[in-house]
């Protein structure tokens, strides 16, 4: 998989930030499949086009935090969510890590963090359609 053949959503509910994000990943040269402000949209999204990777704010626009948010696309879709925050407390960290093993960046992240995280996910993504592949050769 190229880089530019890979399909990020951006879920963040700060416009200038989501922005901000979409052109450092595009200067990576990663493709953005779009942006949105609220946990609604992002399921939507996540149904609608199978993105490869997903960054999620887990504070968003609208009742469904970004958390709850991954829950239902990963019980669902299986997508690798990495989360992104401002928010620093334990209680918000933990409830991350619980959500997704992916990764969890706090705001500001360097390109570098947010490189080696979605190619980490990219990874594992490979490695798991190739494992659920060889079991379904296997029955």
């Amino acid at each position: 998989m190229q880089l530019k053949d890979t399909r990020i959503l951006i879920v963040e509910d700060e416009i200038v930030v989501a922005s901000e994000i979409k052109l450092r990943l595009e200067a990576m040269g990663y493709g953005v499949l779009g942006i949105v402000n609220n946990g609604r949209e992002a399921i939507e999204l996540a149904e609608r086009h199978e993105p490869d990777i997903i960054l999620m704010d887990i504070t968003l626009k609208g009742k469904m935090t970004g958390l709850e948010a991954t829950r239902e696309i990963a019980k669902s879709y299986g997508i690798p969510i990495i989360f992104i925050t401002a928010h620093t407390d334990k209680t918000t960290l933990d409830s991350a890590r619980e959500a997704s093993s992916h990764g969890i960046f706090t705001k500001p992240f360097s390109d570098a963090e947010l490189q080696a995280a979605i190619q980490q996910a990219l990874i594992s993504k490979i490695m798991s359609t190739y494992i659920e592949g060889d079991e379904e050769q296997l029955n």
